[in-house]
């Protein structure tokens, strides 16, 4: 739009040099377009300072019919009162001129990033908003919705043997692995005090559990899929498991040399306001999914307690990200997940990543972990900005064209576009403090 301004007022001051060469139009007649060319350049620079053009909109559309209707009213006036031709131009052309529409989302975003901060979002992507106002669902990773990183384990179930030996085989397997199962196992092994022994050979399975090498004779821990993978009979532990499962536990089948020997339970706590945030993004349009990588029975477990959705058994090893773009049509899913050093929940755009990215995905918004709540209210909030953007570029559009018709007309000066430009900044002014005004507590 700035450059089009200034393309623009450079084709006035070259249309005013023509004017006076010529011997119809008298010097105050002939300097008119010299004038209009002037009042776009200051309004544009009022308008950039106040309204930072983002780029996100050109504005050629509107800038394009406010020319085109400048270009009649001249046309029509050049036939009928060649002197008043001039004047007609300019005030058409400089009163329907769309300075300020390029401004209006970056406008609105600046107006709802304050009250998004309010409600406990910050770190806003440039765009941020229009993206979360057209999704309709979000896909919630597990790791989101528990009150803290640890899974503890609630049953050791030995077919064979005793308790302590079962936990000091899968504990011994997992001796250096990082993940929190691992270090559940770890834990409860210490409080029972059963000596551990690190792994000849660890091989992770992602998705599925793991295969060590231990004393001798193999070890696997993980799902039925990867005892079926194994090839060893995992009956009678899932029958186990189901009742487990059911709970909404962790649950690992635990084989030595081939057969399996006994099952163990894990479980964390939940959020106790995730249940209450699923049903706040339900009522703000965004339909809630549960992602984990546990049995489609724990799955639905831990849906139904939360209210969320369970959807079909991701493949093994895939993450919440890959699940996002599996499962919904580009554009329509957003992806909840805890951050990398657990401070912080990131909500991501599920869009696949650009290959020449080297920083990975970058979060659209963040938000503290006791702020799950944000997200709701965030949803909420982008829905009226989207909605304020629309209606304020309706309002201003149709209020340049009728200012426009009238300059045309000879019934508007054009020296009352500063007037009118006043009148454009009010207006946004009132739809956003209408738009934001109690919609959303802010927090103390």
């Amino acid at each position: 739009m700035t450059l089009i301004t200034c393309s623009l007022s450079l084709s006035l001051l070259v249309l005013t040099a023509l004017l006076q060469t010529l011997g119809d139009f008298r010097t105050n007649e002939a300097i008119v377009p010299a004038l209009a060319g002037a009042i776009l350049m200051i309004q544009r620079s009022a308008g950039i300072a106040i309204l930072p053009a983002r780029g996100d909109r050109s504005g050629l559309l509107e800038a394009s019919g406010s020319i085109a209707l400048a270009t009649v009213a001249g046309s029509v006036w050049l036939a009928i009162d060649p002197p008043a031709s001039p004047a007609a131009f300019a005030a058409a052309l400089v009163l329907s001129w769309p300075g300020l529409v390029d401004g209006i989302n970056a406008f609105a975003d600046k107006v709802f990033h304050r009250a998004a901060a309010g409600a406990g979002a910050r770190d806003l992507a440039p765009g941020a908003f229009p993206v979360i106002a057209r999704a309709r669902h979000i896909l919630i990773d597990k790791t989101a919705i528990m009150s803290g990183p640890d899974l503890m384990v609630s049953n050791v179930m030995a077919f064979d043997n005793e308790p302590r030996t079962l936990l000091a085989v899968a504990a011994s397997a997992e001796a250096h692995a990082t993940h929190p199962i691992a270090h559940a196992l770890r834990q409860l092994a210490v409080q029972w005090r059963v000596a551990l022994r690190p792994p000849d050979r660890y091989d992770p399975a992602p998705g599925l559990g793991a295969v060590a090498l231990l004393g001798g004779q193999t070890v696997v821990l993980g799902s039925t899929d990867l005892l079926k993978r194994l090839k060893i009979d995992s009956f009678t532990a899932d029958a186990i498991a189901r009742s487990l499962e059911s709970d909404g536990k962790t649950v690992l089948r635990v084989a030595v040399g081939g057969r399996v020997v006994g099952v163990l339970g894990l479980e964390g706590t939940l959020r106790p306001d995730a249940g209450v945030a699923g049903r706040a993004l339900r009522n703000e349009g965004l339909e809630p999914w549960f992602h984990t990588s546990d049995s489609q029975k724990t799955r639905e477990a831990l849906a139904k307690m939360l209210g969320m959705n369970a959807p079909d058994a991701p493949k093994p090893g895939e993450t919440a990200q890959e699940a996002s773009l599996r499962l919904f049509a580009p554009g329509t899913c957003l992806r909840l997940s805890l951050s990398d050093d657990r401070r912080a929940l990131e909500l991501f755009e599920a869009t696949p990543s650009a290959p020449d990215r080297m920083d990975g995905d970058r979060p659209i918004a963040v938000s503290d972990t006791q702020d799950i709540g944000a997200f709701p209210a965030l949803k909420a909030l982008a829905s009226r900005r989207d909605l304020l953007a629309l209606r304020a570029r309706q309002t201003l559009v149709t209020l340049w064209t009728g200012c426009g018709l009238l300059g045309a007309a000879g019934a508007l000066p054009l020296l009352s576009a500063p007037v009118l430009f006043g009148a454009a900044i009010a207006i946004l002014l009132i739809f956003a403090r209408i738009s934001v005004t109690g919609t959303l507590p802010v927090r103390p």
